[in-house]
């Protein structure tokens, strides 16, 4: 069991409560002192028997003694992220404690042995509580996770988030949205969800797919096909591609229009599992053998899945491939953003998350002057977005991991005129 055991609530409050994960459908958890009779209970149990439900991060926590407290409880303090059940009593409870929210957990035994453990354990949770005597005191708690959540709205009564939207604009900061919809009569929360996204200038920026017409499509862009539920974006075969020269990148107004040594690339895509092909590369002219690419390629001993791979070869200094740790065939719509930049560092965000920081051999990342852009060659799957900025630490610019909850009430009306039909 020591495998999957480990403390949760650590950034400030790891030492209160613990959650043992036996299976990716269970949790456990109890006091520290009190292991052997800690109980087994699912997400989906904790959610119908408690009165309340958030998401939030740790921040601090005060020990029993330190405050003059019950030495049986202790006090951990979360901003909160958003609610999942008991809305009401939480925005009544938080509205004059600065978004925070104080839950009471049962402790025994000293607190600070755990302390150790603070800086190695993720931060934010759900929180399954209940009110008793105006306070809130703390059942369970998990890690959170994407999973988790729709585990959590699930049993609420929600149906599974929509792909989010295209960014409202190409550069400069827009909006996207994706929505779900309640599978019964009355849901907990809310059914939209917003994010800023492509907050990157549009200073220097290129967007070789909104070349229409231009002639470094092949075929010419009148045989390329539009996604019927995506018209913003492009669906490539292995014979569509992109051939753009380094001389025509006419935003890079360098001298002799030579390809920048430091960039971010920003790619919003859709791949299946049966993908395969070359998403971008760099590749120089007069050496064939140098060349930087986003390739998909078959996940070895599993052949029909795919794997994305930043590939960089060079004579002089081999083969350097840099995998991307993400599922990212699954017919979803997808955010990748690459920052290349010290002629050997790479940095990946994926989904407006940092995934990996991959720092070569000193030297060793080399973008040649004559090099030229092709975009999907031998490639099959749906291209949204691909922008190119010579600027090194965008990456992250790409959309915001914080998303603004909405209730759109037109959803509320029609849910409403749906009972009053049945009834």
């Amino acid at each position: 069991m020591s495998t999957y055991l480990f403390h949760v609530l650590i950034s400030s409050i790891s030492f209160l409560v613990t959650l043992t994960f036996l299976s990716s459908t269970k949790i456990h958890c109890s006091p520290l002192t009190t292991i052997e009779n800690e109980r087994q209970v699912s997400i989906e149990d904790s959610v119908i028997s408690s009165q309340i439900v958030f998401r939030g991060s740790t921040f601090v926590v005060d020990e029993p003694e330190e405050r003059g407290m019950n030495t049986n409880t202790a006090t951990a303090y979360f901003f909160l992220k958003n609610s999942y059940k008991g809305g009401a009593a939480i925005n009544d409870l938080v509205a004059n404690n600065f978004g925070r929210i104080n839950v009471s957990f049962p402790v025994s035994g000293p607190l600070s042995q755990y302390k150790e453990d603070l800086e190695t354990t993720p931060k934010e949770y759900i929180i399954f509580c209940n009110l008793i005597e105006g306070e809130i005191r703390g059942v369970a708690a998990v890690k959170w996770s994407e999973n988790n959540d729709f585990r959590v709205w699930k049993i609420l009564g929600w149906g599974e988030w929509s792909d989010w939207s295209s960014c409202s604009v190409s550069c400069s900061g827009g909006i996207q949205q994706r929505v779900r919809h309640c599978k019964g009569l009355k849901c907990h929360g809310f059914n939209v969800e917003q994010r800023h996204c492509n907050l990157f200038s549009c200073e220097d920026i290129i967007n070789p797919l909104a070349i229409e017409g231009h002639k470094s499509f092949h075929p010419g862009v009148d045989k390329w096909e539009r996604v019927p539920d995506r018209p913003s974006a492009w669906r490539l075969r292995p014979n569509s591609y992109i051939w753009l020269p380094s001389k025509e990148l006419f935003h890079f107004q360098q001298e002799n229009n030579l390809f920048p040594k430091e960039f971010s690339v920003f790619l919003t895509f859709r791949l299946t599992n049966s993908t395969m092909g070359t998403i971008f590369s760099i590749r120089s002219r007069s050496r064939q053998d140098t060349y930087l690419s986003l390739e998909v390629t078959s996940r070895t001993p599993t052949p029909t899945l795919s794997t994305l791979k930043v590939i960089h070869a060079s004579t002089a200094n081999g083969t350097d491939v840099v995998r991307i740790p993400a599922r990212l065939d699954d017919g979803h719509w997808h955010q990748l953003a690459i920052s290349f930049r010290n002629n050997n560092v790479i940095e990946i965000y994926v989904d407006c998350i940092w995934s990996t920081t991959e720092i070569l051999r000193p030297e060793s990342l080399e973008i040649p002057d004559d090099s030229d852009l092709i975009i999907g060659y031998l490639f099959t799957g749906d291209l949204e977005q691909f922008s190119l900025i010579p600027h090194p630490k965008m990456a992250s610019q790409q959309c915001e991991d914080i998303r603004v909850p909405i209730t759109d009430y037109q959803e509320i009306v029609n849910r409403f005129k749906i009972k009053q039909k049945t009834d």
